[in-house]
C-alpha cells in the first residue's frame, strides 16, 4: 500500500468516525441509548483504525485494532494508555450491547459515554494529524516518535 492510498484509507475511516459520534448523538436524544453506546464505540473503532492504517497495520478484528494500538501507540509513549483501555472498555460495553438482550444502558451511560468521546477523539485525531503530516511530508525518519501531540496540532 502506498504512503497516499494509507493516508486515502485512514481519512476514510476518520471520517466513518465522525459519522459514528453523530448516530450515536442522535440515537441518544432518540432514547436508544444502548444503541447509542455501541455508536459510541465505533467512532473510537474508526478513528483508531484510522491511526494503524497510516502506519500500514490492518488488523484483522475489532480485538486486534485495541491490541495494534497498545503495541503501536501506547507503548512507544504516541498515545496515552487510557485511550486504549478505555477503547477496550467501550468494546465491552459494544459486546453487551449487540448480544446480550439483558444488557440495557440507561440515558446516563449513554450521555457518559458519548460526552467522553470528544476528549477521546481529539488525542487521537491529534495522533492522526501528526501522522498524516509527517506521512506526507517525509519526515518519518526527522520526526520524533515521541512528538507531543499537543504541541503539533491545536
Amino acid at each position: 500500500m502506498t504512503n497516499t492510498n494509507m493516508a486515502a484509507n485512514a481519512d476514510q475511516e476518520k471520517k466513518r468516525g465522525d459519522e459514528c459520534l453523530a448516530e450515536a448523538r442522535y440515537l441518544a436524544d432518540g432514547g436508544f441509548h444502548t444503541a447509542a453506546v455501541t455508536r459510541a464505540y465505533y467512532a473510537a473503532f474508526h478513528w483508531a483504525l484510522a491511526l494503524l492504517l497510516l502506519k500500514g497495520l490492518e488488523p484483522r478484528t475489532h480485538r486486534g485494532v485495541i491490541q495494534l494500538l497498545q503495541l503501536h501507540y501506547v507503548e512507544t509513549g504516541l498515545l496515552k494508555p487510557e485511550m486504549a483501555a478505555a477503547l477496550a472498555q467501550l468494546e465491552t460495553c459494544r459486546e453487551l450491547g449487540d448480544y446480550n438482550a439483558k444488557a440495557v444502558f440507561d440515558a446516563a451511560r449513554a450521555a457518559t459515554e458519548i460526552m467522553a468521546i470528544p476528549a477521546r477523539a481529539r488525542d487521537l485525531k491529534r495522533r492522526f494529524m501528526i501522522e498524516v503530516l509527517v506521512m506526507c511530508a517525509g519526515l518519518e525518519g526527522e520526526v520524533g516518535e515521541h512528538a507531543d501531540a499537543d504541541d503539533a496540532v491545536g
